[in-house]
């Protein structure tokens, strides 16, 4: 009925200026792939991350990103918080320190080289000393608020030590090479004078104040025993000297864990440096002890047994340890303990990092000490080595080779951070880069000792352990799984980094229900808290206009099988300098996180396209191998499934094992089968279309849910389809529309084929059965060939909307025919050009082609602008081409080259993402661009990295290893404990110079220069200070001014007080004079 020609209206009047268009960067999301080293400081509540790159990044809470670069970009080797002089602290590959104040990161970093390479570093919050122990055996210390060197140096202790016994040791050539290079320090947890240094050899404990060695801690393994090789070694019949790895103290201060090169742990008492309380393996205890009978069968075999399939693979040895105290007990020796162990597994083992419960220490109160010295007394040694047996094992399993872990504690930064942990992070290694996971830290819930071991009834010749077996049947593996938590969005890397991302535009309304109430940090997120977060409030004017903007949905798929929503609405950016941002940008949505990993697949899953619908709210998920997934999300309660009757094509998904609080729930799953899909698309009326490879299509009824097929698809195999219709359908469109051949609105199905043939299918309602199916009719038209994904567009010829098959269009098909309907116009896109058709199937407006050999066009969109519409296509140069509708005429060109690399996803109001990947085939970066820049605030916020600060709890106090009744002490318990002060007196010296006061920053350097996570003060913030400090001083003024009016009238009042009585006594004496 459309057979007259028309003139259309030109739907670009407002476009077609070129100073209407403004191209612009909004805003960049950097991931970090090559993390080296992480640290969490919770005084401050900052996560650092270091990269291989020299790249030093600080993470706090909403909106707090502050980035720093090393010198020449070295290496991050050692990465550290100091929290009572805000400063951050880095060693270099080049083993160089760097400082950096953290209330000013713009400002550069104090850099101070040493002669040897820094092995480890150690800081407290209590003073502001920094020791380093290098790589010559010294321990040299650096003053953190005068910024230099102090003269306090400590040499090399293990060579001390060695000269020492020189004289007394057996085989004095058992000193093996590195056994005098220091590996770890630790500060004691509750005795600033006293520290803990671990060489290659031992572990020597150290009196600061009297510059003293105490104890000198040496393990050996005699010959026979197993140590942490086992008998599957040749050396069992040799002494061994395993080397320390790390070294953790027990938060009550009287013994301590040491890791060894060999795999295994030995447990030391402070006071007892001649034998350790115990020596274990992962497996095995008493590592240290000749086993009769398997040294014996080592002796029959004449060596390693390799038969009978025993061999055993190598144990890694122990990377690192630490040990967790819990505010769960009143005694002041603490409750049950939990000790963290990297490493110590053999290496077909699963990558994990497993967690030892502990339980509280229970000694008696000791004997009266007698006059000769007997070293630590045999019932507390007892209790001790019952208090390091563990009484659970908890896993923490990983996706790959575990580097590092952190702590995060809940608020006390003493006892070397580990004091009640709520979360774990580690760094694990891929093939290809590194990762970081995050899991929650299980406090301990068994508070009881091993069941038939009473301390007070143990003889004191007697072993604490008579039945080994038992022992270890005692250990129980905890069923309970740390639950995973979420990580900050710039870690994701790795297994976890990111593949794909798109863009969308949602309705406010639809935007409120899929994002939902996310303000309060749940239990799966980090305790990331820290410093605040602003944009320029000279900016703020132009930010509230963003309240009226589009709300934007960021959807990322990632390695590790899930697909992420953020939240990117600009309205996320609305604050202040007295009102900080409340949520990152973009927002992780967590609880709408979808996991392919728990679906019914033959093998893991690879995204090829996600798809939304933005009334509806379900997803659609279309997989390479050509499986295609539905979800719907959980707003109410969920009516159960039931499966249909010779239902053959599709799977429904209701029983499928989820999450707990996980808001998209799978619906079902249409399996490749034996012909693959290609493309699918996803309408707002519960219709799903789907192509093959074969050039069917099909349709998924959510009401059913049933599977539609057209009369003449409705098949079993490839025998009945058409053969001008078996070539791959490329691309669906749902629209509600006429064609030009039947001007009834109703929803349609535009399915083009690979060679540009193309169906349009209706689909109509069974008046008696109230299904829908496909109608008999079938439009067909001759299109453009290779049409692009995504690159078909039905649109209003008078208005320029787009016609999706959502409610309102589906409402208006079911009304009474309008006897002038509305006429449309298609539009399709290929990589050789594009078409405008009228009424779909009806005549040709318009077509153009552009260059595709010189640059390739990846991607369209129908542009709206202050209602104007416009066809722009962004090829990889990059350039953004702009045409007219409907008549494609080329209005401009611009280039993108200064804002990204590559489009990968455009919305309606002309806002892209770009993307940077990298050689591993991860995002590295996430650039948001638009068309229209002008007055849009995106900026990156101002940072005060340092506004959260929690108070630091004084230095724990010394507790006796005896009961809490006990009054005597057993190590230096009583006696008076060095301070923060005092030591830091000790170790500056008395020519220490005054601390030069922190920079005042200019107005100047306030509002310029804004660099990538630089803190700056706002000169209206300023302004305002200053402001607030006149009043005061002027208020001050006039209270003095008040005070000296009063002094000096009642200086006045004095004088004449005084004057009146000399008057009044010369009164007197005339009156006497003359006889008055």
């Amino acid at each position: 009925m459309f057979g007259e020609r028309h003139v259309l209206a030109d739907l670009s009047t407002d476009q077609r200026d070129p100073d209407d268009w403004d191209i612009g960067r909004l805003r960049t999301v950097d991931y970090l792939l090559d993390t080296r080293v992480l640290t969490y400081e919770p005084t401050l509540s900052l996560l650092a991350v270091g990269t291989a790159s020299g790249l030093i990044c600080v993470v706090g809470g909403p909106g707090v990103e502050s980035s720093v670069q090393t010198p020449e970009g070295s290496s991050v080797k050692i990465l550290q918080f100091a929290a009572s002089t805000d400063k951050l602290l880095s060693v270099d590959e080049c083993d160089r320190l760097h400082i950096w104040n953290l209330k000013d990161l713009n400002e550069p970093p104090k850099s101070t080289r040493f002669d040897h390479a820094i092995n480890a570093v150690m800081l407290s919050p209590s003073h502001t000393h920094v020791f380093l122990a290098l790589q010559s055996g010294e321990i040299r210390t650096y003053d953190l608020l005068c910024l230099k060197k102090s003269p306090y140096v400590i040499p090399n202790l293990w060579n001390m030590f060695q000269t020492k016994i020189a004289s007394s040791v057996v085989d004095p050539l058992h000193a093996l090479p590195g056994c005098n290079i220091p590996v770890d320090l630790v500060a004691h947890p509750r005795d600033l004078n006293l520290i803990f240094v671990a060489f290659g050899g031992g572990v020597v404990l150290y009196d600061l104040s009297s510059r003293n060695i105490l104890r000198a801690y040496e393990l050996v393994i005699p010959a026979g025993a197993p140590g942490g090789g086992g008998y599957n070694q040749a050396e069992v019949l040799t002494h061994r000297w395993p080397s320390v790895t790390s070294v953790a103290i027990h938060p009550a201060g009287h013994f301590f864990a040491v890791g060894y090169a060999d795999g295994c742990v030995a447990f030391w008492a402070v006071e007892d440096e001649d034998q350790p309380l115990m020596v274990r393996t992962s497996t095995d205890l008493d590592v240290n002890v000749i086993n009769g009978e398997e040294l014996e069968n080592f002796l029959q075999n004449g060596g390693p047994s390799e038969e009978k399939g025993t061999n055993v693979s190598e144990r890694q040895p122990i990377y690192r340890v630490a040990w967790c105290g819990f505010p769960n007990s009143s005694d002041p020796r603490g409750g049950a303990t939990a000790l963290v162990i990297l490493g110590g597994d053999r290496s077909n083992d699963p990558c994990r990092l497993t967690v030892h419960t502990m339980p509280a220490l229970n000694s008696p109160e000791p004997p009266a000490p007698s006059s000769s010295k007997t070293g630590l007394h045999a019932s507390i040694r007892k209790a001790m080595r019952l208090s390091v047996i563990p009484l659970e094992i908890t896993c923490y399993l990983s996706s790959g080779p575990i580097y590092d872990f952190v702590l995060f504690p809940k608020s006390n930064p003493h006892f070397s951070g580990c004091w009640d942990p709520v979360a774990v992070l580690f760094l694990t290694g891929a093939s290809d880069s590194r990762m970081v996971e995050a899991r929650q830290f299980l406090p301990p819930k068994i508070m009881s000792p091993l069941p038939r071991t009473d301390v007070q009834n143990i003889s004191e010749h007697g072993d604490v352990i008579h039945d080994l077996s038992a022992t270890l049947e005692d250990m129980t593996l905890s069923g309970e799984e740390p639950l995973p938590m979420h990580v900050p969005s710039k870690l994701y890397s790795g297994l976890g980094g990111v593949s794909y991302v798109q863009l969308l535009t949602l309705q406010r309304s639809m935007h409120d229900v899929l994002v939902g109430q996310q303000l309060v940090p749940g239990d799966t997120d980090l305790p990331i808290a820290g410093g605040s977060a602003w944009i320029d409030d000279k900016r703020l004017s132009e930010l509230r206009l963003s309240r009226s903007h589009p709300r934007r949905i960021l959807i990322t798929c990632h390695r590790d099988l899930t697909i992420r929503f953020y939240d990117a609405s600009p309205q996320l950016l609305i604050s202040s300098s007295t009102s900080p941002l409340q949520k990152n940008y973009p927002f992780a949505i967590h609880d709408l996180t979808i996991d392919l990993s728990c679906l019914p697949l033959p093998s893991a899953p690879e995204v090829a396209t996600v798809q939304l619908a933005p009334e509806s709210l379900e997803c659609v998920v279309l997989l390479k191998s050509g499986d295609l997934v539905i979800y719907q999300l959980n707003t109410t309660q969920v009516t159960p499934l039931i499966e249909i009757e010779g239902n053959k094509e599709f799977v429904l998904l209701g029983d499928v094992t989820l999450r707990p609080g996980t808001r998209y729930h799978p619906f079902l799953m249409l399996p490749r089968g034996n012909i693959s899909l290609t493309c699918c698309a996803l309408s707002d009326i519960g219709f799903v279309g789907v192509g093959y490879i074969d050039g069917s299509v099909a349709v998924i009824d959510l009401r059913g849910p049933s599977l539609l097929r057209p009369q003449r698809q409705k098949r079993q195999s490839k025998l009945l389809v058409r053969n001008q219709d078996a070539d791959p359908v490329v691309s669906l469109t749902w629209t509600v529309s006429p064609v030009s051949m039947d001007a009834q609105l109703a929803v349609r199905l535009i399915a083009i084929h690979e060679s540009g043939n193309t169906q349009v299918f209706k689909i109509i309602r069974d008046p008696e059965s109230s299904l829908y199916d496909f109608a008999q009719d079938v439009t067909r038209i001759e299109g453009l060939p290779n049409v692009m994904q995504g690159g078909s567009f039905v649109i209003d010829s008078q208005k320029g909307t787009t016609w999706r098959a959502d409610r309102s269009r589906f409402a208006a098909s079911l009304q009474t025919r309008d006897s002038n309907p509305a006429r449309c116009l298609w539009v399709t896109a290929s990589a050789k050009g594009a078409r405008c058709m009228l009424d779909i199937s009806g005549e040709r407006i318009s077509k153009v082609e552009w260059n595709s050999k010189k640059n390739k066009v990846g991607h369209v969109q129908v542009i709206e602008k202050n209602n104007s519409h416009v066809f722009v296509a962004f090829n990889d140069k990059p350039e953004a081409i702009v045409y007219s509708l409907p008549y494609l005429e080329h209005l401009h060109t611009f280039p993108l080259a200064k804002v990204c690399e590559n489009v990968v996803s455009v919305d309606e109001t002309g806002d892209f993402i770009a993307s940077r990947h990298h050689e591993s085939g991860v995002l590295e970066q996430i650039v948001f661009g638009t068309l229209f820049k002008t007055r849009r605030v995106y900026d990156q916020p101002i940072v005060d990295v340092t506004s959260f600060h929690r108070e630091i709890p004084p230095y724990p106090q010394p507790v006796s290893v005896g009961p809490p009744s006990l009054l005597g002490s057993w190590f230096r318990y009583g006696k008076p404990i060095m301070t923060g002060e005092q030591l830091d007196a000790l170790l500056a010296g008395p020519d220490r110079p005054i601390p030069p006061p922190d920079p005042v920053q200019t107005l100047q350097d306030t509002t310029t220069d804004y660099g990538p996570g630089v803190t700056k003060t706002m000169e209206n913030a300023r302004s305002g200070v200053y402001n607030r400090l006149n009043d005061a001083l002027a208020e001050r003024g006039e209270m003095l001014g008040n005070i000296e009016q009063r002094i000096d009238s009642l200086h006045q009042g004095s004088k004449d007080m005084v004057a009146q009585a000399k008057r009044l006594a010369t009164e007197q004496s005339a009156r006497r004079w003359f006889g008055f």
